[in-house]
């Protein structure tokens, strides 16, 4: 009999991302987890025409971003504890070869190369700070800070010296210039066929802390001037821009900003001086900046819309949960795919052929050709193929249901892998909120299945991939229809699902979940255990202690914390105020490097429950941020498993009989 997928077998998955098409083959990163070393793994390899797959590159813990220039593969990699420089390696593979000569406190973040070869671009972050916690010095000095924005979750505190920088290197003459440098971060996003231009996404206000303006720019690689491509949107965020084959246009993925934060992307054509600009999408009822509530992909590559001609472009949304992808041109867009299923990366071939690279609930990762003209679809490359021969993943059951109110929302079955009668049930509640549980793989709950959990979930009003409305619901309204969703969604589970033990339910999320599982156990008994992870438990304390808290909060509970009756409204929406009501058992879980949700946030419930004599504890997360179940140490990730089934296991029943 196959086996299922255990807690260690996140050693053995592979993902593949950032394909990059180059004639007739594909280049493209395979993630990894190296389990001796404990930490992330990437390498490059190549698909030729044959369908062969060749390791290029595999020189030091990651290599990525490729970029290829004639015959020649240029990538970041990161050696030993260098921070990563450009390299370059023949195609076709042999010895890698050192580009860059900067200093060791610089590190390349970005590669792209110009599709006539003559150039490649690549931006640079140099700072000799270093950001992680805590700092073992042995003289340590003293931090000024001065900016309301002054950490970053995943990273640490900010740099308060650092220079980021555009390079370029010109392969003919082996000449690296700079092109510009600046004190504000960028990101570089496309460069024109002839090198001749770039485009960067930037803050429009660097130096003010409460504007969020992110805006789109071009800037001319010979006279060294930067056009603002995105003047016109004056609270506008833009997640991607691509420059048209001859440069002469620029396709943009982002929002006006009319609903703050969390305003659902379009797509944009804008011409190179960015005076004329066009919607294309307004009346698509999709999401073009994706966030698929997974656990599995690693460096992913970032582009959401590429160019298939000289006036066509391909781009990836998400709708009601999956990707779809759609080709458009300055008269409309059109859907050309509609799988149920992830698209992580893509990579254009030519005008009617692309590459993707793809994710399902029941299948990690895979390569995948996709002619658009036809629809014919073909299997390129699977990373976990022989992983697959010798074990069976949980294969989901989609169903709807009703709100209430009669709102439609929709949910996912994933059975336990067992031959028991009856299973236990985990409600599990994603992040975000701005977020949506969907069709891509999730390790996570392959593993709860494996040990014999059924696991229900649902996308509560909130999430996003069904239309502004139903985004912007939750905002001002916390703990409401939110909450009842997900209830509804567990007892039409119950009720469609009798293999499923009502008498063993339990709950559990991370970040904006871990809200709804304290919130919950606030407010019903149902529960025989919950595990809250990085909750948000007292947005009052939130809102100055979190790397986000000042401009989040404001949006998410639709009232500032210093408005009249802004303190009331928070500690109303607290998970905190209802703690005196929980009798629920609950574990929390917390990383001690989370800057999004400090780890106080989990202290202060704990101490308000065990206080109460509630069965409660606190499992702290060293050398962790706010991402720990995603990107932090895999023997951390495996060890958070174990804790929650330990938990889970501990409380078979509910020892209250209030079925509140």
């Amino acid at each position: 009999m196959a086996k299922g997928v255990s807690a260690q077998d996140l050693f053995k998955l592979k993902s593949v991302t950032q394909p990059l098409a180059a004639g007739r083959q594909v280049v493209f990163v395979e993630n990894g987890i190296d389990e001796a070393a404990n930490d992330y793994r990437a390498q490059l390899k190549r698909l030729d025409a044959a369908g062969y797959v060749q390791t290029v590159a595999v020189n030091g813990k990651l290599n990525v971003q490729p970029a290829v220039a004639g015959d020649q593969l240029f990538y970041a990699a990161t050696v030993g504890d260098a921070k990563a420089q450009l390299f370059q390696v023949n195609v076709t593979g042999g010895e890698p070869k050192l580009v860059t000569t900067t200093s060791p406190d610089e590190a390349v973040n970005t590669v792209i190369a110009a599709a006539d070869g003559r150039s490649v671009f690549f931006k640079t972050t140099a700072t000799a700070e270093h950001p992680k916690l805590p700092s073992p010095q042995k003289f340590p000095q003293t931090r000024h800070v001065d900016r309301l924005i002054n950490k970053a979750d995943g990273y640490g505190w900010l740099p308060l010296d650092v220079t980021y920088r555009l390079r370029r290197y010109q392969p003919a003459t082996g000449v690296v210039d700079e092109l510009f440098q600046q004190g504000n971060d960028f990101s570089l996003t496309s460069v024109s066929d002839d090198g001749q231009a770039v485009t960067i996404l930037q803050d429009d206000q660097p130096d003010n802390d409460r504007d969020f303006a992110h805006g789109a720019y071009r800037f001319d690689v010979v006279t060294r001037q930067l056009t603002d491509l995105t003047a016109s949107f004056a609270h506008g965020h833009f997640d991607d821009a691509t420059l048209s084959p001859d440069g002469q246009q620029v396709a943009l993925i982002g929002d006006d900003g009319a609903f703050g934060r969390h305003t659902v992307a379009n797509l944009y054509l804008v011409d190179q001086a960015g005076q004329h600009v066009t919607n294309l999408t307004a009346d698509l009822q999709a999401d073009l900046s994706p966030e698929f509530a997974g656990d599995f992909v690693q460096q992913a590559g970032g582009k959401l819309v590429r160019w298939l001609s000289a006036d066509q472009v391909v781009f990836a949304a998400c709708f009601h949960a999956h990707s779809q992808l759609y080709v458009g041109n300055s008269q409309g867009v059109k859907l050309v795919d509609d799988t149920a299923r992830q698209i992580v990366d893509f990579t254009v071939v030519d005008a009617q052929t692309v590459v993707l690279a793809v994710s399902y609930q029941d299948q990690p990762s895979a390569l995948v050709r996709l002619d658009l003209t036809s629809g014919q679809e073909t299997a390129l490359y699977d990373p976990n193929a022989a992983y697959e021969d010798t074990h069976e993943f949980a294969h989901p059951q989609r169903f709807d249901f009703q709100a209430a109110d009669g709102q439609a929302l929709e949910g996912w079955y994933l059975p336990a892998q067992t031959t028991a009668a009856k299973q236990p049930v985990l409600l599990y509640v994603h992040g975000g909120p701005h977020a949506n549980y969907g069709e891509t793989f999730f390790y996570e709950f392959q593993v709860h299945a494996s040990r014999g959990f059924g696991v229900v979930f649902f996308n509560p009003r909130g999430s996003t991939s069904y239309g502004q409305d139903f985004e912007s619901h939750v905002n001002g309204h916390y703990g409401e229809d939110d909450y009842t969703d997900v209830m509804t969604g567990l007892d039409t589970a119950l009720a469609k699902f009798p293999q499923l033990d009502a008498d063993r339910q339990y709950i559990a999320g991370g970040s904006y979940g871990g809200f709804m599982t304290t919130w919950a156990v606030g407010h019903t008994h149902r529960f025989a255990a919950a595990v809250a992870q990085r909750a948000v438990t007292n947005w009052i304390s939130l809102f100055g202690t979190s790397d986000i808290g000042f401009y989040f909060n404001p949006e998410e509970l639709a009232t500032d914390l210093f408005d009249e009756g802004g303190a009331a409204a928070y500690w109303q929406a607290s998970p905190l105020a209802y703690a005196p009501q929980v009798t629920t058992p609950i574990r929390l879980l917390h990383g001690e490097w989370d800057m999004r949700c400090p780890i106080s946030q989990s202290e202060e419930f704990f101490t308000a429950v065990k206080r109460a004599g509630v069965d409660a504890d606190l499992v702290r997360y060293p050398q962790s941020f706010h991402g720990i179940s995603r990107g932090g140490l895999p023997s951390l990730r495996i060890q958070r498993l174990d804790d929650m089934t330990a938990w889970f296991t501990a409380h078979p029943t509910v020892t209250n009989n209030d079925q509140a």
